[in-house]
């Protein structure tokens, strides 16, 4: 028991030892390009069809996509600043209420996002550094293609919201210029709006929350050598 806990211990001490050691430290710009799966929440969602009251129900997500690109910069302490536009996708399988049922089925949602990103990397003496960072910006966000259940037409709509996405992962140098990364995201916004007329109703508003997990690639080419 007490040669495991020294085992432990030593292997603990090492690891603190790797992430504390400086070089290869990275200064300088740098620009990339991302993408990988995102998993949409079923999330509330408000429905208004004049004159009836206000529906609670959920917004039903297939599993999606995101594709990005980025470019910033890195100080020798490890803090980087960078700006993002990314790209996400993701099909609806229906929006629904526990009590009515469907209300809409089909259609897409998709979001346009440019983010000011911040990130802290711990560079040590091996090819993998570990990171996180954060980001806010403005997004928005588009509803294609919804079909009322009963009604002729199709809904849709767009609006720019605040978002907001937190970040964490682990990348590999594959040279002292080029990097491979896997990282996790958090992505959300404030909640959209959509209002439209469908079929012989006016006034249609569809308001969902829109959040997502991501597991993501990153490929990073910085213009100065690591040093």
């Amino acid at each position: 028991m007490h040669k495991r806990l020294s085992f432990l211990g030593a292997a603990a001490c090492s690891l603190v030892v790797l992430l504390a050691a400086g070089p290869p430290a990275h200064a300088g710009p740098y620009a990339g390009v991302e993408g990988g799966v995102t998993l949409f929440n079923d999330d509330y969602t408000r429905v208004v069809i004049p004159p009836s009251p206000t529906i609670g129900a959920h917004t039903n997500f297939d599993v999606g996509w995101m594709a990005g690109a980025n470019a910033g910069y890195e100080w020798p302490v490890g803090l980087a600043l960078e700006e993002e536009f990314a790209f996400r996708q993701s099909d609806i399988d229906r929006i629904t209420n526990g009590t009515t049922g469907p209300i809409f089925k089909g259609g897409d949602a998709h979001s346009y996002s440019i983010m000011t990103n911040g990130y802290y990397r711990w560079h040590n003496v091996t090819p993998f550094t570990p990171y996180i960072g954060g980001g806010i910006g403005e997004s928005t966000v588009v509803l294609n293609n919804l079909r009322p259940v009963g009604v002729s037409g199709n809904f849709g709509g767009d609006d720019a919201v605040f978002g907001y996405q937190g970040i964490g992962g682990v990348s590999y140098a594959v040279s002292p210029k080029l990097s491979v990364a896997a990282e996790y995201r958090y992505f959300a916004t404030l909640r959209p709006g959509f209002e439209s007329n469908v079929g012989n109703f006016n006034d249609v508003k569809v308001a969902p929350d829109y959040s997502s997990h991501g597991a993501t690639l990153r490929l990073t080419y910085n213009f100065d050598n690591f040093r």
